[in-house]
């Protein structure tokens, strides 16, 4: 399967976290000031269900937890049926019965359902039962933090062919971590906010401290996180003025 964001950012795998059972992955949706992102199929199929967020979430007779979502069933796999979904979207822009193609558009991400923040909820589903998604994608991606949960004992990443030229018996998690010394409390308040945005606060990535005796700048680490994330920060920084440096985590 291909990744349904242009974005692979995990933030919780098939274990939340804390160590209890997800049945599935988030990946981040938060790209500067908006977390509405396109959301594409994961392979070809045709879409067999949809369903519109009732605002309700604790209904037992149903899945409105979901919030808006989309089911994709593809060709079986090994006789048994399979089964791709899509959870917490702004909006679908697909109907029940309608055939796509892998990476065709089907909906924009969000935050509708039993949620805390914006983001896409992907499962995989393999004979009606639950996969871990990760050993259905390949290994272009990063987590969130070290913390986050990828693969149980035997699982993998589809492999990828490798580049022509490319070895592939070194591997890193693109993680990086970003620091800036002696920043004025604005220049820090700034960077700060666009952490927030990012999520990096909540899961405690960003710290600060005061560089001097009387509290006018500031000292900051943000990490670890992606490429993208630190390409924001780093940004950020110019944006305001300020510089950091950003090293591999």
């Amino acid at each position: 399967m291909r990744w349904p964001l242009d974005q692979h950012v995990v933030t919780q795998g098939w274990h939340y976290n804390s160590g209890a059972s997800h049945n599935g992955i988030d990946l981040r949706t938060q790209i500067g000031n908006t977390s509405v992102r396109p959301v594409y199929a994961a392979a070809e199929g045709d879409v067999c269900a949809v369903q519109l967020w009732d605002g309700h979430t604790r209904d037992e007779r149903s899945m409105q937890s979901y919030g808006n979502r989309v089911d994709i069933r593809h060709a079986d796999y090994k006789k048994q049926s399979l089964v791709s979904r899509y959870a917490h979207l702004f909006k679908y822009i697909v109907a029940k019965g309608q055939h796509v193609r892998e990476g065709q558009l089907i909906g924009y991400s969000g935050a509708t359902g039993n949620v805390y923040g914006a983001h896409l909820h992907f499962e995989v589903l393999l004979g009606g039962k639950r996969t871990n998604p990760l050993v259905w994608l390949d290994d272009d991606f990063t987590t969130a933090s070290d913390n986050v949960y990828t693969y149980g004992p035997g699982e993998h990443a589809v492999e990828r062919p490798a580049a022509a030229g490319v070895s592939t018996s070194t591997t890193t998690n693109g993680l990086q971590i970003i620091t800036a010394k002696g920043l004025t409390n604005q220049q820090a308040w700034t960077v700060y906010m666009l952490a927030t945005q990012l999520q990096l606060v909540t899961m405690r990535l960003y710290s600060a401290d005061f560089a001097d005796a009387d509290c006018t700048h500031q000292n900051i680490e943000v990490g670890p996180v992606s490429k993208g994330d630190a390409k924001q920060i780093m940004d950020k920084l110019a944006a305001v003025g300020a510089t950091g440096t950003a090293e591999a985590a």
